[in-house]
C-alpha cells in the first residue's frame, strides 16, 4: 500500500542555498500523514503546475537525516 498524505501548506524556494541552487524551483511543505504533520520536500514542482492546500502527495523515500521525500499524485 502506498503511503498517501495531504499538503497542509507549502512554499516555493526560487532562490536556493550553494547545494540547491541548481534545484530551483522547488517546492518544500508541511504535510499531514495519520494525523502527523512534518517537512517535506515535494518532488516534480516546475513553475506553472497548479499547487494547493488539501492536495494528495505519495511518500518517495526518506533520507539518512530523516527527511521525507513526497511527490504529487497524478
Amino acid at each position: 500500500m502506498k503511503r498517501r498524505a495531504t499538503l497542509y501548506s507549502y512554499s516555493i524556494v526560487h532562490s536556493g542555498t550553494d547545494a540547491f541552487k541548481d534545484k530551483t524551483p522547488y517546492l518544500l511543505a508541511i504535510v499531514e500523514e495519520n494525523r502527523r504533520k512534518s517537512i517535506a520536500r515535494i518532488e516534480g514542482y516546475s513553475d506553472g503546475i497548479d499547487v494547493r492546500v488539501g492536495m494528495e502527495v505519495e511518500f518517495l523515500a526518506e533520507a539518512e537525516d530523516g527527511a521525507a521525500r513526497y511527490r504529487f499524485v497524478q
